[in-house]
């Protein structure tokens, strides 16, 4: 089976969780005797080809007024410019141009839609004017908010999209029933989508979680609780709300290493607004090297995230996790055996959770296994096997429902 994928970054372009679930997905398709091709966007106007570990990559050249990431590389970004951008990527029918050459080139089997930032969904309109099976996978809420595709504004989650971003979205949910087959990574994030009648004429929708493997890694013992928080330091991502509650822990038996990239002086303004002497800020660091002196990983998103890729990476290193109940990441801590579940918005529920593994300094080795347990149902061959038997039932229903067609329309012209 040939498959190819549309998703808006692919290596060397990682920015979050997407662009590494989809060379997953490529690569180990690949690996498995199939091939694999991606679509994926880049800064100019011209197309670059490339190769990776057996993978075709399409670097499409964006046909707007400036490639979207642009503001992680020289803040280049017009302010001005941001909503004319947004109606042009509401559809855009020269990113449309440019997919439908390729594929007429490639002619795939099926064609798998991931992030869409920078395509839109005029992609759909062109795989399906080719009659080609359509599988698309949500990963984030470009779909409904065009700021950042996070639905969260003013410090607040939105539980519904706001006005403008209805306006924008509008086009999007009309041409959403072209899926074939529409995939969540989380439980949360399709029925968010479904509420709002996006893909309500879709047969088939399921829920895959992303992909990863490690193993266990041993963890050295420590005299005191040592916490783990792995990510963007962003207001978003529960930072502030982990460390303002560390503060107020009566028990001061425990310790806190920070894992993410930030600069020198957005780590000075964190030891400035949070002076706690235990508080160990690393930067980046390899995941191999960060959960091995970690006892327990805490997640405290208060925005809405569609899954929590840390959560599943602490699993496959046997490291128990507490984790916020916003979006998909209740969904994947079983409590009591692989961690907590707390809510953000009562942070004595953190203290408590904090307290259980300081009150029993074996707690955390106990749910090794339960945590080793979980994390088989996120390993690669696993996420692997949903996703091919889904483009294989997929492709043969849109083939039984093109030879449907043909025999009625042979049947009214006899």
């Amino acid at each position: 089976m040939k498959v190819l994928f549309v998703n808006t970054l692919y290596y060397p372009n990682v920015v979050g969780g997407a662009e590494r679930s989809v060379q997953f997905l490529a690569e180990s398709l690949v690996q498995e005797g199939h091939e694999a091709v991606v679509l994926t966007t880049i800064a100019g106007n011209e197309t670059k080809v490339d190769s990776l570990c057996g993978v075709k990559i399409y670097y499409i050249g964006i046909k707007n007024l400036y490639w979207q990431y642009q503001n992680y590389k020289d803040k280049g970004n017009p302010t001005a410019l941001k909503p004319i951008w947004h109606a042009i990527d509401t559809y855009n029918p020269w990113m449309a141009e440019a997919v439908a050459r390729i594929i007429d080139a490639e002619q795939p089997d099926l064609v798998h839609t991931n992030n869409l930032s920078g395509f839109s969904v005029s992609v759909w309109q062109v795989v399906k004017k080719r009659q080609l099976p359509l599988v698309h996978t949500l990963r984030d809420y470009y779909l409904m908010c065009f700021r950042q595709a996070i639905m969260f504004r003013n410090g607040k989650n939105c539980q519904t999209p706001c006005w403008d971003c209805k306006t924008y979205s509008l086009p999007r949910c009309q041409l959403s029933n072209l899926v074939d087959t529409v995939i969540g990574i989380s439980q949360f994030i399709l029925e968010k989508h479904l509420k709002q009648k996006f893909f309500t004429q879709v047969p088939v929708r399921k829920v895959i979680h992303n992909a990863y493997e490690a193993h266990g890694s041993p963890i050295a013992k420590s005299s005191r609780l040592r916490l783990g928080y792995l990510g963007r330091l962003d207001r978003t991502k529960g930072i502030d709300l982990l460390l303002q509650t560390l503060e107020k822990m009566s028990h001061k038996n425990w310790e806190l290493k920070v894992g993410g990239q930030a600069t020198d002086e957005q780590i000075a303004q964190f030891r400035n607004r949070y002076p706690l002497t235990n508080v160990d800020y690393l930067g980046f660091v390899k995941p191999e090297a960060f959960f091995s002196t970690i006892d327990v990983l805490i997640v405290p998103s208060i925005w809405q995230e569609p899954l929590g890729r840390t959560v599943i990476e602490a699993y496959a290193h046997g490291v128990p996790v507490i984790g916020s109940n916003q979006g998909g990441i209740p969904e994947i801590i079983e409590p009591g055996l692989t961690g907590f579940v707390f809510d953000p918005n009562q942070d004595e529920t953190l203290i408590e959770a904090i307290n259980r593994f300081i009150d029993n300094p074996a707690l955390a080795s106990q749910m090794r296994k339960d945590v080793l347990r979980k994390s088989h149902a996120f390993t690669p061959r696993q996420i692997l096997q949903e996703y091919l038997e889904v483009y294989q039932t997929t492709a043969s229903r849109v083939l039984s429902h093109q030879i449907q067609g043909h025999h009625s329309h042979s049947d009214t012209q006899s």
